[in-house]
């Protein structure tokens, strides 16, 4: 990975950048047409929606390809998400039943615009496929609903013989206690071959056809077979002598790429000052990760083409707000993992000291130096305690970014690159109003909003968490309603500017929210 130190280079032509996104929801999709827009450097061209698919069905290949083939003819830059490309998308990179040479084929797309316009640079990133510890179809093969927590076992199971961790007689009995079908196993284990064969062609790609590459992690854990496979990567790497980590991520991905391509035109790497609450946080592991979460924000600050700055030398202060201990989820209730968050009296989080976290904060901000606010207190939603003294003592409207939503790994590349834009551009409308949405999306909805509606208004409507009907419909009507109240009774600096434009289900389920806000006349 290359990091610049020149000074900021004069752009004078706007440069194009072709964007092939994960899957068609607007984390993947809008959120770096969003910070991209309105500006006169940089032009970033995307697909249209309607052939990305949706959700289990793949996008269109001939499309898909058939865009890339014509965009990136005069283009500066491709950021590619190869699962998009090769499988059709996020889900489907786990439902297909494409064998190796099928999807080999479609390597070919990249390496002919490639040839076709040589001074393209291809900046491209890849997942090596999750394997999740409960039961659940909704993102998964229907099979995973009945056997899911039993296949994430038995890949534990085999990785720890193949290991000597445990001897014959434990590895059979254990076997035979989980007791899958053998046709869930080979279709399971088949899939994942030859996803991980066809990566390991991609990635000998690196430095003729594509310049830089991310591979990032969904779900990690120390043993089972995602563990295996990425030890299937890392000696591909190895015997490739190609200079690649593998950390936890996904939907950030083309976020972070955008911030590195950025850093690229620049010509310059902004030095980033990771802040944490207490020394102690840099050591959490957060849920869903396999990991310190300091390694993670390295990881993440890198790949964006920045750089890891001390204190008293750097461009941007990331404040990382983390508890001093085990981390807690707010959707846990939902899907079976925790018992929810109660409150913030728990003492991992009391123990984090907010108001001298902020108070220094405040202090860099009156400086005149670029704060952001990388929310990953808890999984799967802001923390309104930290982000209403943000509020309330500077801003959220006048530091250099905040998120806080789904995993630690998503919220610090939302955060790290939407800082990176401010870093260049400063506080632009486009900026502020990206904010106003993650208050919306990340605290409101996240944090409070889907549960509520989840445990009050679905039952009444006749809808549950994993189905919704319509993608704007009753539940979402009823979603603005709440987003609308919630906004409006606890953070004023927000609501007073901005309101929603559009609410929308984009999966009809409860996990995610589509959201446009807008500034109120």
């Amino acid at each position: 990975m290359t990091t610049y130190r020149l000074e900021n280079k004069k752009i004078t032509t706007m440069k194009k950048i072709v964007y092939l996104p994960l899957d068609e929801r607007p984390c993947n999709n809008t959120f770096c047409q969003f910070l991209a827009q309105n500006n006169n450097e940089i032009n970033l061209v995307c697909p249209p929606l309607s052939i990305l698919g949706l959700k289990k069905k793949p996008a269109d290949y001939q499309k898909i390809a058939a865009f890339l083939t014509e965009q990136c003819a005069d283009a500066d830059y491709l950021i590619l998400a190869v699962d998009m490309l090769l499988f059709g998308g996020l889900v489907p990179s786990r439902l297909h039943h494409m064998d190796v040479e099928e999807v080999s084929s479609r390597i070919e797309v990249i390496k002919t615009i490639k040839r076709n316009n040589p001074k393209l640079e291809i900046f491209a990133f890849s997942l090596v496929m999750r394997c999740p510890t409960y039961s659940s179809s909704d993102e998964e093969p229907d099979y995973y609903k009945q056997y899911g927590e039993r296949i994430f076992k038995y890949g534990v199971n085999e990785h720890k013989y193949l290991d000597g961790l445990i001897d014959k007689q434990e590895y059979l009995s254990q076997k035979a206690l989980l007791n899958v079908p053998q046709s869930v196993i080979e279709d399971y284990t088949n899939r994942r071959s030859v996803n991980i064969e066809v990566l390991t062609e991609v990635l000998k790609l690196v430095g003729d056809v594509i310049n830089e590459f991310v591979i990032l992690q969904d779900d990690s854990n120390p043993y089972g077979y995602t563990a295996l496979d990425q030890r299937i990567v890392k000696k591909c790497l190895r015997d490739n002598n190609i200079d690649i980590d593998i950390y936890p991520g996904s939907d950030e991905g083309g976020l972070t790429l955008l911030a590195r391509v950025l850093t690229r035109i620049k010509g310059y790497s902004p030095k980033i000052c990771p802040v944490y609450p207490r020394p102690e946080c840099r050591n959490v592991v957060p849920l869903f990760e396999d990991r310190a979460v300091y390694k993670s924000i390295t990881a993440q600050i890198e790949s964006a083409g920045c750089t890891v700055s001390e204190e008293n030398d750097a461009d941007i202060y990331l404040f990382c707000n983390l508890p001093v201990g085990q981390m807690l989820d707010f959707c846990g209730l939902y899907i079976g993992k925790t018992n929810g968050v109660d409150s913030v009296a728990n003492k991992q989080y009391v123990d984090r000291d907010l108001p001298k976290f902020v108070s220094k904060l405040a202090e860099l901000h009156a400086k005149g130096k670029a704060v952001a606010v990388a929310d990953i207190a808890y999984a799967n939603g802001g923390d309104a305690e930290i982000a209403r003294m943000v509020s309330e003592s500077v801003g959220l409207l006048n530091i250099a970014g905040y998120a806080g939503w789904n995993t630690s790994s998503n919220t610090l590349g939302t955060v790290i690159c939407q800082a990176v834009f401010y870093n260049f551009f400063k506080n632009t409308p486009t900026h502020r109003r990206f904010t106003a949405e993650r208050v919306y999306e990340d605290i409101a909805y996240c944090s409070h909003v889907r549960g509520s509606v989840t445990a009050n208004e679905l039952p009444k409507l006749g809808y549950n968490y994993f189905d919704v009907g319509e993608q704007r419909g009753k539940v979402s009507d009823v979603v603005a309603r709440q987003l609308d109240k919630f906004v409006g009774d606890y953070f004023p600096e927000i609501y007073t500017e901005y309101k929603i434009s559009d609410c929308y289900m984009p999966w009809r389920r409860m996990f995610e929210v589509g959201l446009a806000v807008e500034e109120k006349k």
